[in-house]
């Protein structure tokens, strides 16, 4: 996918439609720096306002990511490429997010585990023992809720009974038992319990 494209074509579509960045940016809510940087092809736009900036230049999906008005000979071949790079690109950011979640987990664990050390045996006073592992708990606390966040968006779990692959609401990763990045869940295609593996890619 060619951002620089991409954004070129954003660009003359815009102009065609008589539009500034900033009334672009206005339509869809969001600020003009934004419209620049997708016109330079530094990012693309969100895939929540893609649809509706797509209604305001009068263009298709498959155009935007195509970077041109897709004829019609083309358009099979040109959408079944977009959704291959889109594809790729989620597959490409889940494996990011899974790398942060490790390297999050463990900056976390670190002032923990030093704090339990100390707590446990370097002598001092109760109160100060006390003090010291639970501030090292904070750290912790506080990293927990994002981690799970990413747990469960990134990539997809797969039931090892039905093979049905889906993003599981938060609630369910929060309260599930799990052994890495395994976790025993409900299947909402077949209802049963079982324990379902985290698979980056949706076949």
């Amino acid at each position: 996918m060619n951002l620089l494209k991409i954004g070129k074509f954003i660009a003359e579509q815009r102009k065609k439609n008589c539009l500034t960045q900033m009334q672009l940016a206005e339509k869809l809510n969001i600020t003009d720096r934004a419209v620049s940087k997708w016109e330079t092809g530094k990012s693309l736009p969100d895939s929540s306002i893609m649809l509706e900036l797509c209604q305001i230049l009068n263009i298709s999906v498959n155009d935007l990511l195509s970077g041109e008005v897709v004829t019609m000979n083309n358009y099979n071949k040109e959408l079944e490429n977009n959704l291959l790079e889109m594809v790729k690109q989620k597959q490409e950011a889940d494996k990011r997010l899974l790398r942060m979640e490790i390297l999050a987990g463990v900056m976390a664990c670190v002032p923990f585990t030093v704090g339990i050390i100390i707590g446990l045996f370097v002598p001092m006073e109760e109160w100060k023992q006390a003090v010291i592992v639970l501030s090292s708990m904070i750290p912790l606390l506080v990293a927990i809720p994002f981690l799970l966040r990413i747990e469960q968006v990134a990539g997809f779990y797969e039931c090892k009974k039905c093979h049905h692959q889906y993003v599981p609401q938060y609630k369910s990763v929060f309260i599930a038992p799990h052994i890495g990045r395994t976790r025993y869940m409900k299947c909402p295609q077949c209802h049963k319990w079982t324990w379902h593996k985290k698979v980056l890619s949706k076949e």
